[in-house]
């Protein structure tokens, strides 16, 4: 009997983290929160969850071992990954506004709490973000996600040996996953099942034509092949950014969003490999809202879910920044005991507890109290920038936690002094500040991803070059216009300055053509490629080299047809001969 047994605010303020579960402790890492600093480089925060208390604790930042030396930690990131193997959790990708995408690997030991770069060996991934990591055993095993240099979807799988450190990009059999990132990859047994994600309808290249599948592919990790799946006929909607999680057995999904459809979701579905069918599950409790990615992590057959983004309330603004970033985090118990029902029962009727024992007290007191993060172990630099980014307010109820009392007013400093006569007399600088300042509101800009951006629009040299194809006519005009003007002035400054903006022009009409030219070469490329990409080939990118030969061929092919080569083959030659004699030795008597 699946129940929602706690709701709790006040943890990190997280969407796009990845998060580990370690014993009773869940360990969450970076994320993005509207409203933060992302241009600044700063390293990643690590938030612990401990599923006994109920309560948030912030690991304070690394201090560098050498002094002038930055310590070896990953910068602030979101999209990236994060496993378990024995008690070092490995955390993979991601990107950043200001560096970008990563394919650095770290490793975090779960006891010392230290990172480190282990040196790995063999095929290394490309940088990427919203890709899926799984493990079997000591091996993870990374899939899909949008990589950076290539600028496209991926479907490949690559796995990492952890015992020899050394990566391996795998030959699959059979008919591949679609390209897609921001899926679910999860492992039961020895079969990876894949679920939903983004993809694009023309192939691996992003062109704001998304599709969202619905259907489950399995990858066998023993043949290395993708198996042909059976239709089910039951089937949840197609979604991207949700949570998957597999138990006894059985693979579990919640949430997630459909940009077609323009829907979140807060539903949770069951798919049994057995039988492959899916079924909606409905738990008991008050779960979460319907939003996106958030994280979930298995604690004993508990299923601890955290952070994400919801549409607001308020409506208006789009998609893209209608969200609200969620601090809260939710329980999902599989198999609740009698205690925890009737602890349920005792905070739904509001019952007296002066009568119940003091560990049920206790307990009753950590599920119905917000948690506050524990910043004991932060640095005073943290402290003010977590000041600085949710008020002084908030600040304060973080830190000494919600109080009902007034806290305007100060107690009396005789009623202190009688604690301790001998304590030393406190003293403040500080000016009080008048009620009513002006405050000058600074705007900042927000660096987007371009691929979540519906603002943008997609730009096509064709259909720009025909919707302003008037500037053309106009600039025929402009030239007719000049030449005229030239003739009546034969002479003088005037006829310079009509010569030169004659010139000019002609200039930036040869330059129009070539550039339309290369637009169009670049154009039949892209085309081919996709046509070979969409037969099964892998694609292929040419290099900067391989684009200047292939320019250099086609004005050898226009000087030839032209009949002008040799002519400029002897220019060539003329200039080449000139730098030359600039090298010689020269007699200096």
């Amino acid at each position: 009997m699946l129940r929602w047994t706690v709701h709790l605010e006040g943890g990190p303020r997280r969407v796009n983290h990845a998060a580990v579960a370690v014993g009773h402790r869940v360990f969450s890492f970076g994320g993005y929160c509207s409203g933060e600093d992302y241009e600044t480089l700063r390293q990643i925060d690590v938030h612990i969850f401990n599923a006994v208390s109920l309560r948030w604790t912030k690991l304070p930042p690394v201090r560098p071992t050498i002094r002038g030396q930055p310590p070896v930690v990953p910068y602030m990131r979101y999209g990236h990954s994060t496993v378990l193997i024995d008690d070092t959790v490995f955390l993979w990708g991601g990107r950043n506004d200001t560096e970008g995408a990563c394919n650095v690997l770290y490793a975090f030991d779960v006891n010392t709490h230290k990172w480190s770069t282990p040196r790995v060996l063999g095929t290394i991934p490309g940088a990427r973000d919203g890709h899926s990591a799984c493990v079997l055993g000591k091996t993870m095993y990374i899939f899909g996600g949008y990589e950076q240099l290539a600028d496209c979807f991926s479907n490949d799988i690559h796995k990492l040996d952890t015992s020899t450190m050394t990566w391996t990009l795998i030959c699959t059999k059979g008919n591949p996953a679609r390209w897609r990132d921001f899926h679910s990859a999860t492992m039961l047994g020895s079969h990876m099942y894949v679920f939903g994600g983004r993809a694009d309808r023309f192939g691996p290249f992003h062109s704001n034509n998304e599709i969202y599948c619905n259907r489950i592919r399995v990858f066998d990790t023993r043949t290395e092949a993708w198996l042909d799946c059976p239709a089910t006929p039951v089937l949840p909607e197609g979604r991207r950014s949700h949570s998957a999680f597999g138990y006894n057995g059985e693979l579990y999904i919640f949430g997630g969003y459909n940009a077609r459809l323009n829907r979140h979701f807060h539903d949770l579905w069951k798919f049994n490999p057995v039988s492959f069918t899916w079924k909606k599950i409905e738990p008991k409790g008050k779960g979460p809202c319907p939003r996106r990615r958030q994280c979930c992590c298995i604690v004993g057959d508990k299923i601890v879910l955290f952070g994400g983004t919801s549409p607001s309330p308020e409506e208006g603004l789009g998609d893209e920044f209608d969200l609200i970033d969620h601090s809260d985090l939710h329980i999902l118990d599989f198999s609740p005991s009698l205690k925890t029902l009737c602890k349920l029962a005792v905070i739904q009727y509001n019952l007296d507890q002066s009568c119940l024992p003091h560990d049920i007290r206790w307990e009753l007191n950590a599920m119905t109290t917000n948690s506050n993060i524990n910043t004991s172990n932060v640095s005073f630099e943290e402290l003010l920038e977590l000041q600085s980014q949710v008020g002084t307010k908030t600040y304060k109820q973080l830190v000494a936690g919600s109080s009902t009392k007034k806290q305007g007013s100060r107690p009396p400093v005789q009623n202190a002094c009688v604690a301790d006569k001998h304590r030393p007399l406190e003293m403040s600088a500080k000016v009080r500040v008048p009620f009513l300042r002006q405050v000058v509101p600074i705007s900042k800009k927000v660096a987007r991803d371009p691929r979540f951006d519906d603002l943008s629009g997609e730009y096509n040299p064709e259909v720009f070059d025909k919707t302003y194809q008037f500037l053309n006519d106009i600039r025929a005009k402009e030239k007719q216009l000049v030449k005229k003007q030239l003739k009546k002035h034969r002479s003088g400054e005037k006829h310079e300055k009509l010569q030169q903006l004659l010139q000019r022009m002609e200039q930036q009409e040869m330059a129009q053509q070539e550039r339309k030219r290369q637009q169009e070469l670049h154009l039949a490329l892209k085309q081919e490629r996709r046509a070979q990409a969409q037969q099964g080939h892998r694609p292929y990118f040419l290099k900067k080299s391989e684009q200047r030969q292939l320019v250099l061929a086609e004005k050898f092919k226009e000087l030839k047809r032209s009949k002008k080569l040799d002519s400029f083959l002897s220019r060539k030659r003329r200039r080449n001969a000139g730098k030359d004699r600039r090298h010689l030795p020269v007699n200096k008597d």
